[in-house]
Protein backbone atom coordinates (compact mmCIF):
# COMPACT_ATOMS: atom_id res chain seq x y z
CA UNK A 1 0.00 0.00 0.00
CA UNK A 2 1.15 3.54 -0.74
CA UNK A 3 2.00 5.81 2.18
CA UNK A 4 0.55 9.32 2.14
CA UNK A 5 3.15 12.09 1.94
CA UNK A 6 2.40 15.54 3.32
CA UNK A 7 3.88 18.84 2.22
CA UNK A 8 3.96 21.66 4.77
CA UNK A 9 0.73 23.68 4.98
CA UNK A 10 -1.03 21.68 2.25
CA UNK A 11 -4.21 20.06 3.68
CA UNK A 12 -5.36 16.69 2.41
CA UNK A 13 -8.89 15.30 2.62
CA UNK A 14 -8.90 11.75 3.94
CA UNK A 15 -11.30 9.13 5.28
CA UNK A 16 -10.33 6.07 7.29
CA UNK A 17 -11.43 2.52 6.67
CA UNK A 18 -11.04 1.77 10.38
CA UNK A 19 -10.51 4.39 13.07
CA UNK A 20 -8.40 2.09 15.25
CA UNK A 21 -4.78 2.50 14.22
CA UNK A 22 -1.93 -0.02 14.44
CA UNK A 23 1.11 0.80 16.56
CA UNK A 24 4.42 0.74 14.69
CA UNK A 25 7.12 1.99 17.00
CA UNK A 26 6.78 5.75 17.39
CA UNK A 27 4.10 5.86 14.71
CA UNK A 28 0.46 4.83 14.37
CA UNK A 29 -0.71 3.49 11.01
CA UNK A 30 -4.21 3.89 9.56
CA UNK A 31 -5.69 2.48 6.36
CA UNK A 32 -7.72 4.96 4.30
CA UNK A 33 -10.80 4.10 2.26
CA UNK A 34 -8.81 4.44 -0.96
CA UNK A 35 -6.29 1.82 0.13
CA UNK A 36 -3.45 4.09 1.27
CA UNK A 37 -1.57 4.25 4.57
CA UNK A 38 -1.73 7.28 6.85
CA UNK A 39 1.33 7.30 9.11
CA UNK A 40 1.19 9.63 12.10
CA UNK A 41 3.50 10.14 15.05
CA UNK A 42 1.88 9.25 18.34
CA UNK A 43 1.19 12.88 19.42
CA UNK A 44 -0.58 13.49 16.10
CA UNK A 45 -2.57 10.25 16.52
CA UNK A 46 -3.78 11.53 19.90
CA UNK A 47 -5.03 14.72 18.20
CA UNK A 48 -6.81 12.67 15.54
CA UNK A 49 -8.50 10.56 18.22
CA UNK A 50 -9.76 13.75 19.87
CA UNK A 51 -11.47 14.66 16.58
CA UNK A 52 -13.10 11.19 16.73
CA UNK A 53 -13.68 10.62 13.01
CA UNK A 54 -16.05 7.84 12.08
CA UNK A 55 -15.23 5.13 9.52
CA UNK A 56 -15.61 6.62 6.04
CA UNK A 57 -16.08 10.16 7.39
CA UNK A 58 -14.09 12.86 5.60
CA UNK A 59 -11.62 15.00 7.51
CA UNK A 60 -8.81 17.38 6.68
CA UNK A 61 -5.21 16.69 7.76
CA UNK A 62 -2.54 19.40 7.57
CA UNK A 63 1.13 19.35 8.52
CA UNK A 64 1.31 22.99 9.57
CA UNK A 65 4.69 24.74 9.71
CA UNK A 66 5.37 28.46 10.15
CA UNK A 67 8.82 28.39 8.52
CA UNK A 68 11.40 25.90 7.32
CA UNK A 69 13.21 26.06 10.67
CA UNK A 70 10.17 25.95 12.95
CA UNK A 71 8.69 22.65 14.17
CA UNK A 72 5.59 21.41 12.39
CA UNK A 73 2.21 20.84 14.01
CA UNK A 74 -0.53 18.50 12.89
CA UNK A 75 -3.99 20.01 12.45
CA UNK A 76 -7.14 17.91 11.93
CA UNK A 77 -10.70 19.07 11.27
CA UNK A 78 -13.92 17.70 9.81
CA UNK A 79 -14.83 18.85 6.33
CA UNK A 80 -17.92 21.00 5.83
CA UNK A 81 -19.71 18.00 4.31
CA UNK A 82 -18.95 15.80 7.34
CA UNK A 83 -20.09 18.51 9.76
CA UNK A 84 -23.39 18.84 7.87
CA UNK A 85 -23.93 15.06 7.86
CA UNK A 86 -23.28 14.93 11.61
CA UNK A 87 -25.67 17.81 12.23
CA UNK A 88 -28.38 16.14 10.13
CA UNK A 89 -27.94 12.84 11.98
CA UNK A 90 -28.04 14.52 15.38
CA UNK A 91 -31.17 16.46 14.36
CA UNK A 92 -32.86 13.25 13.21
CA UNK A 93 -31.94 11.47 16.47
CA UNK A 94 -33.26 14.41 18.49
CA UNK A 95 -36.51 14.47 16.50
CA UNK A 96 -37.00 10.73 17.04
CA UNK A 97 -36.23 11.03 20.75
CA UNK A 98 -38.63 13.96 21.02
CA UNK A 99 -41.41 11.97 19.29
CA UNK A 100 -40.92 9.06 21.67
CA UNK A 101 -40.97 11.34 24.71
CA UNK A 102 -44.01 13.18 23.41
CA UNK A 103 -45.85 9.90 22.96
CA UNK A 104 -45.18 9.16 26.63
CA UNK A 105 -46.34 12.67 27.56
CA UNK A 106 -49.58 12.20 25.64
CA UNK A 107 -50.24 8.82 27.27
CA UNK A 108 -49.56 10.34 30.70
CA UNK A 109 -51.94 13.18 29.85
CA UNK A 110 -54.63 10.67 28.88
CA UNK A 111 -54.13 8.70 32.08
CA UNK A 112 -54.34 11.89 34.16
CA UNK A 113 -57.79 12.42 32.61
CA UNK A 114 -58.82 8.88 33.52
CA UNK A 115 -58.65 7.74 29.89
CA UNK A 116 -57.20 4.36 28.96
CA UNK A 117 -55.44 3.88 25.67
CA UNK A 118 -56.86 1.35 23.23
CA UNK A 119 -55.17 -2.02 23.84
CA UNK A 120 -53.26 -3.13 20.79
CA UNK A 121 -53.26 -6.67 19.45
CA UNK A 122 -49.80 -8.27 19.67
CA UNK A 123 -48.25 -8.55 16.18
CA UNK A 124 -48.78 -11.87 14.47
CA UNK A 125 -51.36 -13.09 16.98
CA UNK A 126 -54.91 -13.52 15.77
CA UNK A 127 -57.88 -12.98 18.02
CA UNK A 128 -59.23 -16.22 19.42
CA UNK A 129 -62.83 -17.06 18.48
CA UNK A 130 -65.38 -16.65 21.24
CA UNK A 131 -66.88 -19.96 22.24
CA UNK A 132 -70.65 -19.87 22.53
CA UNK A 133 -71.81 -20.73 26.02
CA UNK A 134 -74.76 -23.04 26.42
CA UNK A 135 -77.63 -22.52 28.81
CA UNK A 136 -77.74 -24.06 32.24
CA UNK A 137 -81.17 -25.58 31.66
CA UNK A 138 -82.62 -23.46 34.43
CA UNK A 139 -82.07 -19.86 33.59
CA UNK A 140 -81.51 -20.14 29.84
CA UNK A 141 -78.36 -19.25 27.93
CA UNK A 142 -75.78 -17.03 29.56
CA UNK A 143 -75.59 -13.50 28.09
CA UNK A 144 -72.87 -12.91 25.52
CA UNK A 145 -70.51 -9.93 25.83
CA UNK A 146 -70.52 -7.90 22.66
CA UNK A 147 -67.06 -7.44 21.24
CA UNK A 148 -66.21 -4.07 19.85
CA UNK A 149 -63.42 -1.53 19.59
CA UNK A 150 -62.98 0.42 22.79
CA UNK A 151 -63.65 4.08 22.20
CA UNK A 152 -61.04 6.43 23.59
CA UNK A 153 -61.75 10.00 24.64
CA UNK A 154 -59.30 12.13 22.73
CA UNK A 155 -57.42 15.33 23.53
CA UNK A 156 -58.98 18.25 21.64
CA UNK A 157 -56.82 19.38 18.72
CA UNK A 158 -56.33 22.94 20.00
CA UNK A 159 -55.18 21.66 23.40
CA UNK A 160 -52.90 19.06 21.83
CA UNK A 161 -51.46 21.73 19.53
CA UNK A 162 -50.50 23.95 22.48
CA UNK A 163 -48.97 21.04 24.39
CA UNK A 164 -46.95 19.83 21.40
CA UNK A 165 -45.60 23.29 20.53
CA UNK A 166 -44.59 23.99 24.14
CA UNK A 167 -43.00 20.58 24.52
CA UNK A 168 -40.99 20.83 21.27
CA UNK A 169 -39.72 24.34 22.05
CA UNK A 170 -38.84 23.42 25.64
CA UNK A 171 -36.96 20.27 24.63
CA UNK A 172 -35.00 22.02 21.87
CA UNK A 173 -34.06 24.88 24.21
CA UNK A 174 -33.05 22.44 26.95
CA UNK A 175 -30.83 20.49 24.57
CA UNK A 176 -29.12 23.66 23.33
CA UNK A 177 -30.03 22.94 19.71
CA UNK A 178 -30.28 26.02 17.47
CA UNK A 179 -32.94 24.93 15.00
CA UNK A 180 -34.45 27.31 12.50
CA UNK A 181 -38.06 28.41 12.90
CA UNK A 182 -39.05 26.31 9.89
CA UNK A 183 -37.38 23.20 11.36
CA UNK A 184 -39.25 23.70 14.64
CA UNK A 185 -42.55 24.04 12.78
CA UNK A 186 -41.83 20.88 10.76
CA UNK A 187 -41.06 18.89 13.91
CA UNK A 188 -44.22 20.09 15.68
CA UNK A 189 -46.29 19.18 12.60
CA UNK A 190 -44.71 15.71 12.44
CA UNK A 191 -45.48 15.05 16.10
CA UNK A 192 -49.08 16.26 15.77
CA UNK A 193 -49.67 14.07 12.73
CA UNK A 194 -48.22 11.02 14.52
CA UNK A 195 -50.40 11.69 17.56
CA UNK A 196 -53.51 12.07 15.40
CA UNK A 197 -52.79 8.80 13.57
CA UNK A 198 -52.34 7.04 16.91
CA UNK A 199 -55.81 8.21 17.92
CA UNK A 200 -54.77 10.57 20.72
CA UNK A 201 -56.03 13.80 19.07
CA UNK A 202 -59.67 14.62 18.42
CA UNK A 203 -61.65 17.50 16.90
CA UNK A 204 -61.12 21.13 17.77
CA UNK A 205 -62.73 22.11 21.07
CA UNK A 206 -65.21 24.96 20.69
Amino acid sequence: MNAIHFKPNEPQTLSLKETAGVMDGFYVLYETTDGKILQLPRPAAVKLNMLDPRPGEEFSATKHQESAKSPHEWVFSLTARSEQLRADQEAAELAERTRRELSGQLEASLESRGISAVPRKPPGKALEPVQERRGTGTYGPLPQVALGRQKVAQIPFNLAFREVVRFVIAELNASGEQWSEQSRQDLASTVLIAAAKAGYVGVWER
